[in-house]
């Protein structure tokens, strides 16, 4: 049974009894060795089935393990328990949560019923709902709750008292409910913590580095008797500080069983060698974790590993789109290639490109930027002020926000526009004898708020006019009231970068015709969207924690930029500056052959133009060492009519990042920056990173 493991694996499984911690690098085969761990308990050491329970993260996990458990040993799989914490929680709280003065027909609420409850309870106590808005509150409820704690605010504190007593009183739980009603009846109420303890004599938890406290203290309760605990995780993948994840919890594992077993799994199956020794090197740059050094029998070529760093952000996009290509003739699927994002704002040039290119392609952990509702919804609020009677958008966007204006308001208004043959807001004027007064003066409030907008566009800017629309609508307060509203803010603020490009386009086109082309473009990539994002057979897009756990051939990542990936103003303490390296980390760790990581010297984002200096990231990736440590806290940005150069594309065209250079006093190097003239180059002899002018005389490529 156990000659499909390397010897590394092997001591994990035959370490049956007592506590046992295993830590398991990316692409170790940690799933294998906890499948044929528990099929080894079952076969072998005679354990019965009933008596082990695995808990994984995701259903996916489950179901993946159980096919696994059931070719190894049969049906005995069926009898082992498989379950997420969650599932687990809710089978124990359905036969006793009696206890707790609940009836076991409870009803768990999803986030979207939850935020009912929530919104409901801030309007009986008669809180302001702009100042307190129930997708912040629920957030940050959710937050306190997966420590077990309560806020520190007094009135989130209060509605947080008044959210537990309502969900009671109608026999009502939300997810970490799940949780924490079962450690405290495990606390409370040992008799029936000792049942459970006695059933599971043996627990196996995957992704250990992804568990909360509350969930390692349920563990901790079920085996304090048995102390046979087998938890398996890679504290450099620890990325979901935000869920109130805590990869601590490994160090609390050692202090908790001071007699447990630890293996480490450092053969990776996955990568290459050469990319494996990049990685090894950056993420060693957290001091807060378990050392270890990853390997692979796969040896690779130092070609492996790409670093560039283009002009713009449209170069980079070019520059990807010029690889796939040629690996796509060297018989490559698109299934092969993903391109990850810390944020997913940066997909948006990438994904116009691909829908240009008429390529195939599938969006993870997120939707299309150009069918985000908020982007749609700006989209048809401008080509109304183009066009005074564009239906369509009229109809999108009379009610957004919510103006108190119908279904039936807005067909009498299309009525009389068809009867008629009259514009829209002609129409509207029409409608004065049809309608309340109030819901006429809205119209005409709604209909002078575009014509305003229009006139404002004659002599303002676009970022202006922007601005004063989302100002006069109250759209950013309306976006607070939806789900995301973090990442829909950040999206509205992408927009303006739209806005810039239409601004700077030098055809000799007035601005509602580019305004006009821009958005018929948008519309037409959209519907081209619907057949392209169906295709399983497609390169994946994705922000780097919907990754994780994938792996492919061919990995871009890219905005490796200072302040961008890292983005240091984030940073309030060394611990974050860690996760975000972990999170660089696990990008880096799903490539198999090649890898690729990609910078641009000036990126529109957010409507400015930003320079920033390459990612520590890539630096640290590629050995080198930072000269200076304010190298990398540069915040440099142009305004709107910053325009690339001719010559700026010109003097870079003779260097790129990545570049393998000679210097006849320092030797052979690689080029990891460019700023303006100067590259930033890392010595093989010196060991450190050294500025120098490209055109020194001294220096040439290799």
């Amino acid at each position: 049974m156990l000659s499909n493991l390397n010897s590394q694996q092997q001591k994990a499984v035959l370490a049956v009894d007592g506590p046992v911690m295993v830590f398991a690098g990316a692409g170790s085969g940690k799933t294998r060795a906890l499948t044929y761990r528990v099929a080894y308990m079952i076969d072998k050491a005679k354990i019965a089935p009933g008596n082990i329970l695995a808990i994984t993260f995701t259903n996916k996990a489950t179901n993946e393990m159980r096919e696994r458990l059931l070719k190894l040993i049969g049906p005995y799989s069926y009898d082992v328990t498989i379950s997420t914490f969650h599932s687990l929680c809710a089978r124990i709280l359905r036969r006793e949560i009696s206890v707790l003065g609940y009836k076991s027909s409870f009803t768990i609420l999803d986030e979207e019923e939850q935020l009912k409850i929530i919104n409901e309870v801030i309007k009986e106590a008669n809180y302001d709902r702009k100042q307190y808005p129930g997708k912040r509150i629920q957030k940050t409820l959710n937050y306190y709750k997966c420590f077990g704690t309560k806020p520190s605010d007094p009135v989130e504190r209060e509605i947080f008292q008044l959210y537990e007593k309502k969900m009671k009183a109608e026999n009502l739980l939300d997810f970490e409910d799940l949780l924490l009603k079962v450690k405290e009846i495990f606390s409370d109420y040992p008799e029936i913590l000792e049942k459970y303890a006695e059933k599971y004599r043996y627990i196996l938890v995957d992704e250990f580095q992804d568990t909360n406290l509350i969930q390692y203290e349920i563990v901790k309760m079920m085996t304090k008797k048995s102390r046979n605990l087998f938890v398996v995780g890679d504290d450099d993948q620890s990325i979901y500080s935000f869920r109130g994840t805590n990869y601590e919890n490994m160090q609390l594992f050692k202090k908790d069983y001071p007699e447990h077993q630890l293996f480490h799994l450092t053969q990776n199956y996955r990568s290459t060698q050469v990319i494996l020794e990049g990685f090894n090197r950056m993420i060693a740059n957290n001091k807060n974790r378990e050392k270890k050094e990853l390997f692979s029998e796969i040896p690779g070529d130092p070609s492996d590993v790409k670093i560039y760093q283009a002009y713009n952000e449209k170069l980079e996009v070019d520059y990807i789109l010029n690889e796939i290509f040629s690996l796509k003739l060297k018989g490559a699927d698109y299934s092969s290639f993903a391109v990850l994002y810390r944020n997913s704002v940066l997909m948006r040039n990438l994904e116009l490109g691909l829908i240009q290119m008429g390529l195939p392609y599938r969006v993870f952990g997120g939707i299309s930027y150009l069918r985000r509702r908020e982007i749609k919804d700006i989209i048809a609020y401008f080509k109304l002020v183009v066009d005074h009677d564009d239906v369509h958008s009229f109809q999108r966007i009379v009610n957004v926000p919510s103006r108190l204006i119908g279904e039936q308001t807005v067909r009498k208004v299309l009525e009389i526009r068809e009867k008629y043959k009259l514009d829209l807001f002609s129409a509207i004027d029409a409608c004065k004898t049809l309608l309340t007064p109030k819901r006429y003066q809205t119209l005409v409030e709604f209909r002078n708020l575009i014509i305003s907008l229009r006139e404002k566009m004659e002599t303002e800017n676009l970022l202006a006019v922007y601005e004063n629309l989302l100002e006069e609508i109250k759209y950013r307060d309306f976006m607070n009231q939806l789900d995301n509203p973090e990442e829909r803010l950040e999206n509205l603020e992408e927009f303006k970068s739209i806005l810039i490009q239409i601004e700077t386009d030098e055809r000799s086109l007035t601005r509602l015709e580019k305004l006009q082309e821009a958005f018929d473009e948008a519309i037409l990539a959209d519907d081209k969207l619907q057949n392209q994002r169906q295709s399983h057979d497609g390169i994946t897009l994705s922000t780097i924690h919907s990754a994780k756990g994938l792996e492919f051939d061919y990995v871009f990542v890219i905005g490796l930029e200072e302040n961008v990936f890292p983005n240091v103003y984030r940073f309030d303490s060394e611990a974050e500056l860690e996760e975000e390296r972990r999170i660089a980390y696990v990008a880096f760790t799903r490539a198999k052959k090649k890898l690729y990581l990609l910078s641009a010297q000036r990126r529109l984002l957010y409507g400015e133009i930003f320079q920033n200096p390459t990612s520590r990231f890539v630096l640290e990736f590629t050995g080198a060492k930072q000269e200076a440590e304010e190298d990398f806290n540069q915040d440099v940005y142009f305004d709107m009519e910053t325009k690339q150069t001719e010559e700026t594309e010109e003097a870079q065209a003779d260097y790129r990042v990545g570049d393998k250079v000679i210097h006849k006093a320092f030797g052979t190097g690689i080029i990891i920056a460019i700023e303006g003239d100067t590259g930033q180059i890392f010595f093989d002899r010196e060991k450190r990173l050294t500025k120098i002018m490209l055109s020194h005389p001294a220096l040439r490529k290799l």
